[in-house]
């Protein structure tokens, strides 16, 4: 059915359930699986960069990079075919192209409680995923 699904992985524990899904389809799909990682240089993100004296990128990206690193080497990817990569920029606009880049069959995300104000503010994801990805896409809870 699916021969490769991508995860959006932050290392959170809303990405530790698409991990735990993703993974779990892959097996079952004999699919390869690409974990992409994302540092956001939008929104919140890009005021703190622009107005603080903190590196606010750089200190994400080698969060994203441990995640990723962390997640690829668990017992979850143990015997899988698996591709990793990070990305920078919108999440959902580099979710939707790297899907793209490598034909993916299914998008997995995981489910994160957002406030109604922070919808508000930086937009869903979700709902912009749902209106431009190529393939079908999962959000694991």
């Amino acid at each position: 059915m699916y021969t490769k699904i991508m995860l959006a992985y932050d290392g959170s524990v809303a990405g530790g359930n698409g991990l735990r899904h993703s993974t779990a389809l892959a097996r079952l799909c004999g699919a390869e699986l690409h974990i992409l990682g994302i540092v956001p240089t939008s929104g919140g993100f890009a005021i703190a960069q622009a107005t603080g004296s903190m590196d606010i990128w750089g200190m994400k990206r080698q969060q994203i990079e441990e995640a990723l690193a962390l997640a690829g080497a668990g017992k979850e990817c143990s015997g899988l075919r698996h591709v990793i990569a990070i990305r920078e920029g919108d999440p959902a606009v580099e979710i939707v192209a790297h899907a793209r880049e490598i034909k993916a069959d299914l998008v997995v995300l995981g489910h994160t409680d957002k406030s109604r104000f922070t919808r508000w503010f930086s937009g869903s994801t979700a709902s912009t995923l749902l209106q431009h990805l190529p393939c079908s896409m999962l959000i694991a809870h």
